[in-house]
């Protein structure tokens, strides 16, 4: 993910987010807007009610498998998240990062150890293996884990990695329809490496019959160049990923240092512009040229700052624990981000949320739906999430 500095904007513009259910839906049966129990008019895009995407790790299970996605189809997640990669014979592989060292059990397989090898991804030097090494046969057969763990797969079938084919196949297999939230990680790096991603997405959808704006299938990316080649390619829903620094200011600002405060193709280009100029209202209007949504880091939507009460210079501990952490934040206003974005017709998506207590304001006292209920009250058309059961819950 990219980033850089440039264009602020005021503390609370940074937390602008916005969840727009801009065609967001699948049909009948999809399990989103309609199937509330207790019908409600929301402040979305379309004004149903916000739907739910799994993360591709939910469930303790490896990220893009099919325990993840069982897990998440279980849990009546309106789509699945699906990391996305290129392997050295150009196939789409769902994988949750091009360096493959720490979420597959490559580095026990003493047959590739001479693969290998440092890479620079996006401007940032990484050593292990590298799935832009290995065709998809090689791929297939590692076995993925989660990230870090040196947990061996549970048996041979646990952990298969799978091609974008395999899982548009198992969506097909699925009894009720499930849509596919697509993330197409790097594709600057995966282009310097000669395996430009839009046209082998492209080919994927044209055969599974997803070529119109209604199909079951979103994709999102951090990067622009990427996502405007595949507008002229595709009239599938295209969504901007909205980035910045993961360490959230004392303020409640979002900082802009790269390589996580700009699209990485901007960085490479010298264009100046930060994802803060890109929630501007001129921002997404640019936007709109080219995507159908904005998928936000949630504290672009509302932010959280630390307070200092007893005026010591130092966050006060809220919870008494001894530690500081998101639980010794307090929430602050909504931003403008999601009436901006749906003044310009962009339905809004963010992410991440967790089940997780030390990741939760104040303001919540440990409960995670009100999380969930403040952010609809906001008018997020959609959230990811690790337990969708929880975000539909609490529409």
């Amino acid at each position: 993910m990219q980033r850089q500095r440039t264009w602020r904007l005021c503390a609370a513009a940074l937390a602008i987010t916005a969840l727009t259910a801009c065609k967001t839906e699948l049909g009948p049966g999809d399990g989103g807007g309609g199937t509330n129990p207790n019908p409600k008019p929301y402040p979305t895009l379309d004004g149903n009610a916000p739907q739910s995407f799994s993360l591709s790790s939910i469930d303790g299970k490896a990220a893009n498998t099919a325990e993840s996605f069982d897990a998440a189809i279980a849990q009546d997640a309106n789509f699945i998240a699906v990391d996305l990669v290129m392997s050295k014979d150009g196939e789409l592989v769902a994988l949750a990062s091009p360096d493959i060292t720490n979420i597959t059990d490559v580095s026990s397989r003493s047959v590739y150890a001479n693969r290998k090898t440092v890479r620079l991804i996006d401007g940032q030097s990484h050593q292990g293996w590298f799935a832009s090494d290995f065709t998809l046969v090689e791929l297939q057969s590692l076995r993925a884990k989660l990230n870090d763990s040196s947990a061996p797969p549970t048996n041979a079938t646990t952990g298969r990695i799978l091609s974008l084919n395999d899982v548009i196949a198992y969506v097909k297999r699925q009894r009720k329809t499930v849509g596919l939230y697509l993330q197409t990680l790097n594709p600057t790096y995966h282009s310097q490496q000669g395996l430009a991603m839009e046209d082998k997405l492209v080919a994927a959808f044209t055969a599974a019959g997803y070529t119109q704006e209604t199909a079951p299938v979103l994709v999102r990316s951090l990067e622009v160049a990427h996502l405007k080649a595949l507008r002229a390619k595709t009239q599938v829903r295209l969504v901007q990923m909205i980035n910045g620094d993961p360490t959230l200011g004392r303020d409640g600002q979002i900082l802009m240092n790269l390589p996580y405060g700009q699209p990485y193709d901007f960085t490479l280009a010298g264009t100046s512009t930060t994802y803060n100029q890109m929630v501007t209202a001129d921002g997404l209007a640019q936007i709109k040229t080219y995507a159908n949504g904005i998928s936000p880091w949630k504290p672009f939507v509302i932010s959280a700052r630390y307070l200092d009460k007893n005026g010591d210079g130092q966050p006060d501990d809220l919870n008494n624990d001894g530690l500081r952490d998101y639980r010794d934040r307090e929430m602050m206003a909504p931003t403008n981000l999601v009436t901006l974005a749906h003044a310009a017709k962009l339905f809004v998506h963010p992410w991440e949320y967790r089940n997780d207590v030390t990741l939760l304001a104040s303001d919540f006292k440990g409960q995670v739906a009100a999380e969930y209920k403040l952010f609809y009250e906001v008018g997020v058309d959609g959230v990811f999430s690790d337990a969708p059961r929880d975000a539909n819950r609490a529409r």
